[in-house]
């Protein structure tokens, strides 16, 4: 072959695998740079993060970094300690902006208020409430104690009147109002939030007492020149317009069903009450945009540490303001459509995606904050019926257990149940160290009264008292020595699921104290009669009774082995195969035969006897 084609083949092949070379080095290149894109967008909390170029906004809005925080569903502890939970997380991650994502019905009043406290404390002051698409109830007193607040195009809030739910005739669930006692203890506290938000953030302190309570009729006016509007009541329309207010259709109608039918609880001041004066701007007093709120005076501005700015409507503000709308006929709570929460001046933007919100801040990273597995998981065993399914499983293994010593499937039911009743209270914050103990001695003391000390007495007793205890107090946040009104109101719904449960564990004991050793699966823990495993049940029933038992209903013996709950008992020299009535009987009781059938021969133990 000629050198120069020798050649020429050398140089060719060397391009080629030099070519090659390059390629993968291409690939590897791009692999590595698609990989750092993938980590910088995933590189705060896992979340979703979307960074673009921001837009010209206004300076106290605009955050580079906006942090989202989902409350989505009721609010009970788990949402409360969640929620302070990512306020820290996303203040600790550098965001200059923290989004509330309200989409709830309401809850505890003790959780909401906690939430709303802990809004306010934030370390980033710069919070907005995105009602998406309902806040109800507590959610609206969430969405109040944000600086800003914005919706979705159907957005509802409204209604945050306290109430206590029922079980009507027939068993269906219902709401009432409050009692003057409830009234009294829980409405301060409520409306000395809403009203302080209210103060801080700029709206309407009557309007937002209009969502708390019912009885507050209010007209809308605007003072010429500046345009600002305010809510005012009937006394203040007559003082600004010197006639009786019109009473046309009122711009935020009744609401209708839920809530707003379950008894409203206003009070009208009693003959001796003098009404409240107005006070005057500057002032810390609580203003009562109804004359039915006067008796709460004292009580919320006791709570109140942001002056007001809300002028006095007296003759001196004649002719400086207009009449816009008849705004609402105090029938019931307000709920406001995402129009009319612009229109009074509650929202400032209607917003439907993330991506208009980032715009809204003019941010180059919108993240989201969401819930822990361990949080959601905690939320759902704080639901009031799982943990009555929880109890009732704990007491019922426990008895069986405790009937049974050494079945061993019984008492790790019982634990079990006990650590998911246990662990999401410790979590949040709503059980502590004593009511563990509580629990724990009053096992400990029932099963001494049982199997140490057989007769029911002081320890029995005590060990219920503790057991009881125990678990009431996992239904009340550890917050003080003494309990305001919500912790109440915690404490008496704990009570009802107890008892309910109770109740309920009650009849299944009785259900297998009576068929024990007929269970499917208990009948094989615990010893049987061996004749049931020889002959046919059906057989023996039609042969009626067997006279190889040789003893009779009302027969006394002597249980010669424990009976758990079968065993065997003496009665006079012959030896016998019984079944207790009572579950678990030690050997040597007395007994007494209570029923005797063709397949099995009952005894109780008997009261004060010695064998």
């Amino acid at each position: 072959m000629p050198r120069f084609i020798y050649n020429l083949f050398v140089h060719v092949d060397v391009i080629s695998r030099v070519t090659e070379w390059w390629r993968c080095v291409g690939k590897t290149v791009r692999s590595l740079c698609l990989l750092l894109v993938t980590l910088g967008l995933g590189a705060w909390q896992g979340a979703g993060v979307d960074e673009q170029t921001p837009v010209a906004v206004a300076g106290a809005r605009q955050a580079d970094v906006v942090a989202v925080i989902t409350i989505d569903g009721p609010i009970d502890g788990v949402t409360s300690y969640s929620v302070q939970r990512r306020i820290r997380q996303a203040a600790e991650g550098g965001a200059q902006a923290i989004v509330f994502e309200i989409n709830s019905p309401g809850g505890e009043l003790g959780a909401v208020l906690e939430v709303s406290q802990a809004i306010k404390q934030s370390s980033v002051p710069n919070t907005v409430a995105w009602v998406h698409p309902q806040a109800y109830s507590g959610g609206a007193v969430i969405a109040l104690a944000c600086k800003e607040m914005v919706v979705s195009p159907t957005a509802q809030m409204g209604d945050a009147f306290p109430v206590t739910p029922i079980v009507k005739e027939g068993g269906s669930p219902g709401l009432r109002g409050l009692t003057p006692d409830e009234r009294t203890k829980m409405l301060p506290p409520l409306l000395a939030d809403v009203v302080d938000s209210a103060r801080r953030a700029g709206y309407d302190e009557y309007l937002v007492q209009a969502i708390v309570t019912d009885g507050v009729e209010l007209w809308l006016v605007e003072e010429e020149g500046t345009g600002r509007r305010c809510a005012i009541n009937e006394a203040e329309y007559r003082a600004i317009f010197g006639r009786d207010p019109a009473r046309v259709s009122p711009m935020i109608p009744h609401v209708s069903g839920g809530r707003a039918e379950a008894g409203m609880a206003s009070k009208e001041p009693t003959g001796d009450q003098a009404p409240v004066a107005p006070a005057a701007p500057g002032e810390q007093r609580f203003k009562p945009a109804a004359p039915g709120l006067e008796d709460l005076s004292r009580a919320v501005t006791d709570r109140l540490t942001v002056a007001s700015e809300r002028p006095i409507f007296d003759a001196t503000q004649v002719g400086q303001w207009r009449e816009v709308a008849y705004l609402t006929d105090g029938s019931a709570p307000i709920v406001m459509s995402a129009e009319q929460m612009r229109s009074v001046g509650f929202a400032t933007a209607q917003i439907g995606t993330d991506e208009e919100l980032r715009q809204f801040f003019g941010a180059r990273q919108l993240v989201r904050v969401d819930q822990s597995w361990s949080e959601t998981a905690s939320g759902f065993l704080s639901q009031m019926p799982v943990r009555f399914v929880l109890i009732a499983v704990f007491l019922l293994a426990l008895f069986i257990e405790m009937s049974s010593p050494g079945l061993i499937l019984p008492g790790t039911i019982a634990l079990l149940a006990g650590f998911l009743l246990l662990a999401p209270p410790m979590i949040i914050g709503m059980a502590n160290w004593w009511e563990i103990g509580a629990i724990g001695l009053g096992v400990v003391l029932i099963a001494l009264e049982i199997f140490v000390l057989p007769g029911f007495g002081i320890f029995g007793v005590i060990g219920l008292v503790a057991l009881f205890g125990g678990l009431v107090g996992t239904f009340i946040p550890n917050q003080g020595l003494m309990p305001d009104a919500s912790q109440t109101g915690d404490a008496l719904r704990g009570i009802v699921t107890i008892l309910l449960a109770l109740m309920t564990a009650g009849v299944g004991m009785y259900f297998i104290s009576k068929h024990f050793q007929t269970l499917p699966l208990l009948s094989r823990l615990v010893l049987t009669d061996r004749r049931e495993e020889e002959e046919d049940l059906s057989l023996k029933e039609m042969l009626g009774p067997e006279p190889g038992f040789g003893v009779e209903a009302g027969a006394v013996g002597v249980a010669t082995t424990n009976l758990k709950p079968v065993g065997q008992a003496e009665f006079g020299e012959r030896i016998v195969d019984v079944m207790s009535d009572l579950a678990f009987v030690r050997a040597g009781t007395p007994v007494r035969v209570v029923s005797v059938s063709a397949t099995r021969v009952v005894v109780e133990p008997i009261e004060g006897a010695s064998a």
